[in-house]
């Protein structure tokens, strides 16, 4: 298995822009790419919010939506311009997925309602352990 290389000052970098863009009021919300990729941060980041999302990712393949990488996050701001002036003065590149609203979360070819992704995130782990219960 080969393992991505973790760049510790890009790293750094971001966090230092999720953080400052946040005590700026730019951000509504940030969520880190991990495990799960993509798709897996969209819809924490619905089930938390309530709040549907329509994006578009170009992607080599599309099983890389799902797929963990280093140094990237999605945000909802309040303001592109502002955040994106911003994210360049930290030397930072940002790149727009789509927009925010609505009652299901639409990325690429995946579509799912927003109630059925809270279901999911907030109810799935208590009926697996009741289930032996």
């Amino acid at each position: 298995m080969i393992l991505a290389k973790l760049d510790y000052d890009k790293e750094l970098k971001l966090w230092e822009l999720v953080i400052e863009a946040n005590k700026k009021g730019l951000l509504n919300c940030a969520k880190d790419v991990n495990v799960g990729g993509i798709a897996i941060a969209l819809a924490k980041m619905s089930a938390k919010s309530g709040k549907g999302s329509t994006c578009k990712v170009e992607l080599g393949d599309a099983r890389d939506i799902f797929a963990e990488s280093f140094s990237r996050a999605i945000v909802e701001v309040n303001d592109e311009k502002a955040f994106e002036a911003f994210a360049k003065t930290v030397g930072i590149n940002v790149e727009k997925m789509g927009t925010v609203g609505g009652n299901k979360l639409t990325c690429n070819d995946i579509s799912k309602e927003v109630s059925t992704i809270k279901e999911r995130y907030f109810n799935r782990f208590a009926e697996v352990i009741e289930q032996d219960i």
